[in-house]
């Protein structure tokens, strides 16, 4: 297979990022495309083909095969039967994905639970290069988690370990797309801090984030970045919401590192320097001494890499 490439797909809630992949993890090409969920999973299928289908076409253009296809998916993903059992975030239950791609190529398909797949990307090459115990957080739409225990990817029972975004941290908190209220992933993702900052818009409460008309995540960062107020509070309370959340899991894993991805974890210190004092003060002293939290390294290209990871993992 080291003459051969590899194409990794990072299926998220608002794009399609692909990318052909060689053996040793470096990006060669990249497709991008709107999700646009709302269309159905058929239709969101097809776009993924046709990226699959660019990306084979630039091999065979350059004299390679490709081996296989890895595919990360923002929710639980049955590897048996090749099928998304749920994903919140795109309204899907039980989608057989690999059937629906398999009506558009030949090669192998791997599925795989799309902060799996960062984790296993920045394990490989990013923030946790030799870890051995390590637990990566991936902020986006949601909250992802992707579990390395004792070196190997960790996916569970059927596939479904890791999802640290749907751990209750508050029982009377906002309604999660998964049903539970007060999710993490309703606390701290970037869909909570961007409703956030609405509300304190709609209270009337001055921030430069009342002239965005279409307001991300991104923006609540750099107003943070620029001593906005309000921007400061919402990166604070998120990050202690988080904290709360990794103290759990420093407890239940005893990771050697944590990683956190995602756009949000641009911020520097302003969201990890809260954030790493409440995951010490919610964790045990013996677990917390030893854990280091820090940002991933790969950004938006972990996902397309531990994606390609999956393929040499499972043909090995």
């Amino acid at each position: 297979m080291h003459d051969e490439l590899i194409i990794g797909i990072d299926l998220g809630g608002t794009n399609i990022k692909g990318a052909l992949v060689d053996s040793g993890g470096h990006i060669i090409s990249k497709q991008k495309a709107a999700t646009l969920a709302n269309t159905g999973p058929r239709a969101v299928a097809e776009r993924i083909s046709r990226i699959i289908g660019d990306l084979e076409s630039q091999a065979a253009a350059a004299g390679k095969k490709v081996a296989g296809i890895g595919v990360g998916i923002p929710g639980q993903a049955d590897q048996t039967r090749g099928t998304v059992f749920f994903a919140p975030n795109l309204h899907w239950r039980d989608v057989p994905l690999v059937e629906y791609l398999r009506s558009r190529t030949i090669l192998p398909v791997y599925l795989e639970n799309d902060a799996n797949a960062a984790a296993l990307g920045e394990q490989w090459l990013g923030a946790g290069r030799g870890s051995v115990n390590m637990v990566m957080i991936t902020i986006g739409t949601g909250i992802g988690g992707g579990l390395i225990l004792n070196g190997s990817l960790y996916s569970g029972t059927n596939g479904s370990a890791g999802e640290v975004g749907h751990m209750v941290i508050d029982p009377d908190g906002p309604l999660c797309s998964c049903g539970q209220r007060g999710c993490l992933e309703t606390l701290t993702s970037a869909t909570a801090m961007v409703r956030m900052a609405k509300e304190a818009i709609d209270q009337g409460k001055k921030t430069i984030l009342a002239r965005e008309e279409n307001l991300e995540a991104r923006d609540i960062v750099m107003a943070a970045q620029a001593e906005d107020k309000v921007a400061l509070l919402i990166i604070d309370v998120a990050a202690r919401y988080l904290g709360m959340g990794l103290g759990n899991v420093i407890n239940l894993f005893n990771p050697d590192t944590i990683v956190i991805g995602g756009g949000v974890s641009k911020a520097g210190d302003i969201l990890f320097e809260p954030l790493r004092r409440e995951a010490v003060k919610r964790s045990l002293e013996a677990p917390a001494r030893v854990v280091k939290i820090v940002p991933a390294e790969l950004g938006n290209d972990a996902g397309c890499i531990g994606a390609a990871k999956l393929v040499l993992l499972t043909a090995d």
